[in-house]
């Protein structure tokens, strides 16, 4: 996959929110600043706390200089180690939402067709110079729970309900050729829990495609 443009997250800079991917992000007035705040978590990589990101928490190297990549290595979407909270959600169990290998495969492929379309216009390379290697993890579900993060998420359910869970995922960037940590994303979205429940894969391609969509956005500075 690819990356290209001016922009990406730099010292100081501040990004326009090209892509109005949900109604809460398009009331922003400002896109993303990278604060001079050093993330604890991340000390030792360098990183520092992105304010008005667009996801939940964001951290980024200063003078990461995303889109000067013109490529990029999509890994597959990682749920080896996802935390399954207590359901709510009437008429489930939690085995019910553990990842059996046909909702892994549907989840993988999901997010892969939801990055090959976000990237389209980056050509995809796993070596060579400037390429940006991106990691996706699923981290949590959370069945009958609603989080204020899936307001205005088009499908996601307003308010709260039993009958909704909350979705966890966690992005890094790095470069490639050195294997520097670039970027780490946290972000949580609420959808109904029929969408995760069919399939788990088709109908996770509109929740997929916003998170792709906007990490493009933040590579591309577009």
């Amino acid at each position: 996959m690819k990356l290209s443009n001016p922009g990406g997250w730099v010292s100081g800079a501040r990004l326009l929110l090209g892509l109005a991917l949900l109604s809460s992000l398009a009331a922003c007035s400002q896109g993303p600043v990278l604060s001079s705040e050093a993330s604890t978590e991340f000390a030792a990589q360098g990183l520092q706390v992105v304010q008005s990101s667009g996801f939940e928490q964001a951290y980024a190297r200063p003078g990461a200089g995303l889109s000067s990549y013109r490529s990029i290595d999509a890994e597959k979407m990682s749920v080896a180690d996802v935390h399954i909270s207590h359901t709510t959600a009437p008429g489930t169990m939690r085995r019910d939402w553990l990842i059996t290998p046909e909702r892994e495969a549907n989840v993988q492929a999901a997010w892969a067709q939801s990055m090959d379309r976000a990237f389209a216009n980056y050509p995809s390379a796993a070596a060579g110079a400037k390429i940006l290697r991106i990691t996706a993890a699923l981290t949590r579900l959370d069945p009958g729970m609603t989080s204020s993060a899936g307001g205005g998420l088009p499908g996601s359910a307003a308010g709260t309900s039993s009958n909704t869970v909350d979705v966890s995922v966690e992005f890094r960037f790095y470069d490639q050729g050195s294997g520097d940590l670039l970027v780490v994303i946290r972000d949580r979205r609420t959808i109904p829990t029929a969408q995760w429940s069919r399939a788990a894969g088709v109908d996770m391609v509109n929740l997929f495609g916003s998170w792709a969509a906007l990490l493009h956005t933040r590579v591309s500075g577009q």
